[in-house]
């Protein structure tokens, strides 16, 4: 097998570097991992890494402190060079980078216009979803079911800013509707002209932390319900790595509606999906009051996640479809 060198972010707890880098480890003999946040020159690191290594494959998980140039001096060298970008989004950064490289992946095809329109022809899709290993614990102490334990839970950036405040109002619908909520997560941001948001019943649902790995899971094991309100539910063709990681460790997971969840979970059967508040508020309530149902959802969320959107699923199955892509075989 070629040798394949992932560089992502590493530096915090809950960089999901470490997770990619143990799953391409579970499948591949020959791994080499640059956390490129936690050295002074990452670009000068990079092509180091490459020389000692001798990689067929070069994956860069965001990768915005590289330069083109970089890039293809790895081109140059012979290593196939993937970008892969997992959020809706199109940084200035992002084009000129893409370019650079022999394939550009995102974790959304209903992206793919966007990008093609940036000028950016080389694209691929690849999901981020699971590394099991990350979320697995021992034990839920009686103190971490006190704290944890509620009714619904979400976790998460919760704030004023556009991409999040509907999340904000959701939160707050369902505390007007009596419903135990606890949401994780960063602060929510203060501003003198929303101090309506900071005195919300939502701020005060805030647990005053972020989980990540093991506290994640028993975030969502300690409570009945998941609530999952994607960012930019308009957009097609992926999900984010969190919706693996909740079905993924078993938890019954309600979200509004995505453009294309089909393709990915069965709705009503894996997961449920509401479309709007006022359903958000009825099938809430109606799973608290049918125990049965909800656990067999989450079951069989798990049990699709589990046989299919882990890390090690999805890197395998990328990585043996390169040479196809006219990319080395690997």
């Amino acid at each position: 097998m070629g040798r394949v060198l992932l560089s992502a972010p590493a530096d915090r707890p809950w960089s999901w570097g470490s997770h990619l880098e143990r799953a391409l480890r579970d499948i591949r003999p020959e791994v080499s991992f640059l956390d490129f946040r936690s050295v002074d020159d990452p670009n000068k690191e990079l092509l180091r890494i490459a020389e000692e290594f001798q990689p067929v494959v070069h994956i860069a998980w965001k990768g915005e402190v590289y330069r083109p140039a970089t890039f293809r001096e790895l081109q140059a060298r012979g290593v196939y060079n993937v970008l892969w970008h997992p959020d809706e989004t199109l940084p200035e950064w992002l084009p000129p980078l893409a370019k650079a490289s022999d394939l550009f992946c995102t974790q959304y095809k209903g992206m793919m216009d966007t990008y093609r329109a940036a000028g950016i022809q080389n694209l691929g899709w690849l999901l981020d979803g699971i590394t099991p290993s990350f979320f697995e614990y021992d034990e839920i102490t009686a103190e971490e079911r006190e704290k944890y334990a509620c009714e619904v839970v979400t976790i998460g950036t919760i704030d004023r800013i556009p991409e999040y405040c509907k999340r904000l109002y959701a939160l707050n619908r369902l505390i007007r509707e009596k419903f135990d909520v606890l949401w994780w997560g960063r602060r929510m941001s203060f501003r003198r002209n929303s101090l309506r948001d900071w005195f919300s019943p939502a701020r005060r649902a805030w647990g005053r932390a972020k989980v990540w790995n093991e506290t994640f899971a028993k975030a969502c094991h300690c409570a009945k319900i998941f609530l999952s309100l994607p960012r930019c539910p308009e957009v097609s063709g992926g999900l984010s790595n969190r919706a693996f990681w909740v079905t993924g460790i078993g938890a019954f997971t309600l979200t509004l509606y995505k453009q294309g969840i089909e393709e990915f979970f069965e709705p009503g059967k894996e997961i449920v999906v509401f479309h709007d508040e006022d359903e958000m508020v009825e099938k809430a309530r109606y799973y608290l009051e049918h125990d049965d149902e909800r656990e067999a959802i989450a079951k069989a969320g798990q049990r699709r996640t589990l046989g299919q959107y882990t890390n090690q699923h999805l890197f395998r199955g990328f990585l043996q479809g390169l040479a196809e892509r006219g990319g080395p075989k690997v």
